[in-house]
């Protein structure tokens, strides 16, 4: 999982001191930095880019909401403030910032602001992931509409349109992958694993979801946990009980139901191994 990154600005030692031991005891916190006035906290905002900022607002050279005045929306981060003065917090939440902790806080008061932090964090990272998805595969889109009759395949017939790769979200990044260099994917409860040459990714996304995005003229569903390429195909054998087995191009050896061996063989007869 991509960790958070985290960037303390505080002008007390013991302050920044403090609140690094707290993130620290986190797993899924990655404390990059701190700043012991507001000056150097815009330079370290902008220079590193951290998800989420424990901010001060007493600093000198710079207070804390002068810190994000002087920041572009783009440029903010997820901020917490804290402060040891309570007249702060009305402007404070003006100004967007996901919680305001009042020195001295519990452990449990900052474990509090830290889970909404971390929730605001994910819902940002999913919707700039999809947002982004989207434009890429718009992109896509774009440059198949613009292949000429030479470069386009001839069509099977009527039918959707699909592209020659496709888009995971894994890791908090996005993949792209070639369809032809997908060897197999497998459900996984809310997950599927997608195994390319010498390459395994867990994303999170169902089966039928990824079989709508292929082209069903390449890849079949040869058991309800498995979809296979089918120029990845090498051999079939017969398993116990009428069911099969389906050798890949990368030696695993997947299930193949009986009802799925006689659409194997036709569609297997109309495509070339790789």
């Amino acid at each position: 999982m991509k960790k958070i990154r985290t960037l303390i600005v505080d002008d007390e030692p013991l302050a920044r001191e403090g609140l690094q031991y707290l993130l620290e005891a986190d797993a899924e916190i990655e404390v990059i930095g701190a700043c012991g006035d507001g000056q150097s906290a815009v330079e370290a905002i902008r220079a590193q880019s951290p998800d989420l900022v424990f901010l001060d607002i007493q600093m000198p050279k710079r207070d804390g909401f002068g810190v994000l005045a002087e920041l572009k929306p783009a440029e903010r981060p997820v901020v917490i403030f804290a402060t040891a003065y309570d007249q702060h917090a009305i402007r404070a939440f003006e100004v967007c910032a996901i919680d305001y902790l009042l020195k001295p806080f519990s452990d449990t008061r900052f474990a509090a602001a830290l889970r909404r932090a971390k929730e605001e964090i994910r819902k940002a990272r999913t919707s700039s992931l999809s947002s982004q998805v989207e434009q890429l595969l718009g992109h896509v889109r774009d440059l198949e509409a613009k292949r000429g009759p030479a470069e386009a395949p001839a069509p099977a017939g009527p039918g959707p349109d699909y592209a020659d790769r496709i888009v995971l979200k894994a890791d908090g990044a996005l993949h792209f992958i070639k369809t032809r260099d997908v060897i197999w994917i497998e459900a996984q409860g809310d997950f599927v694993k997608v195994q390319t040459q010498g390459k395994t990714q867990l994303v999170r996304e169902t089966l039928q979801s990824m079989e709508r995005k292929l082209d069903a003229a390449k890849f079949l569903r040869t058991h309800r946990s498995f979809l296979v390429n089918l120029e990845h195909v090498r051999k079939v054998e017969v398993a116990l009980y009428g069911d099969y087995f389906v050798f890949m191009s990368d030696g695993s050896k997947l299930r193949l139901s009986r009802n799925c061996r006689s659409k194997l063989k036709a569609l297997l007869k109309q495509t070339p191994t790789a």
